[in-house]
């Protein structure tokens, strides 16, 4: 009976934990772009360089390689057109950017995106996208200043319809994101 007496309110304590924030995982915010993100632009130089970039897997690590950010691994089909040919190219970009959540919305968003790195196959092909990637940079972070890596659901679960409206921030913690209520 006395250890009954002790489990119960360190019982209490963890339910009281669960309702004071919600997470959101890596598993959740990859299910999330799998059904909903895609990337698809033309790019180029008028004149001497164009390309048509199209990504689609997208795979997130929250707070793993930097503390307060999320990576993001992108793969997709390039094609790069200039005077003295096309050609078609399979790519591979790291990103890292700082999440943000709009309450308004109900989303994360990912905001200052950095280019980390890029590959290429064929690898040796790689050097000549020099000039484009400014702006692969550019459009991927536009693209994510306006679309969500994540988006609460009320009809998903009641946490979700509390987080949404209830907010008081967004930590990284490594493997998610942390959504703090606020309990006043």
């Amino acid at each position: 009976m006395f250890k009954s007496l002790l489990l119960l309110p360190l019982t209490l304590l963890l339910s009281a934990c669960s309702l004071t924030q919600y997470s959101v995982t890596e598993q959740q915010i990859n299910d999330y772009l799998a059904s909903r993100a895609g990337f698809e632009k033309r790019l180029g130089i008028p004149g001497i360089m164009s390309s048509q970039i199209r990504l689609g897997e997208m795979k997130s690590h929250i707070g793993r390689s930097a503390p307060d950010k999320v990576d993001l691994d992108t793969a997709g089909d390039l094609v790069v057109a200039s005077r003295m040919g096309q050609q078609s190219l399979k790519i591979r970009l790291t990103l890292r950017a700082r999440p943000d959540y709009v309450p308004a919305q109900g989303a994360i968003y990912l905001k200052d995106l950095e280019l980390l790195s890029v590959k290429t196959e064929p690898a040796d092909v790689g050097a000549a996208l020099t000039p484009l990637l400014p702006m692969f940079s550019l459009s991927l972070g536009q693209f994510l200043d306006e679309t969500p890596v994540y988006r609460l659901n009320e009809q998903r679960s009641k946490n979700e319809a509390l987080a949404r409206d209830k907010v008081d921030g967004l930590k990284v913690e490594p493997g998610k994101l942390v959504i703090p209520f606020k309990l006043l």
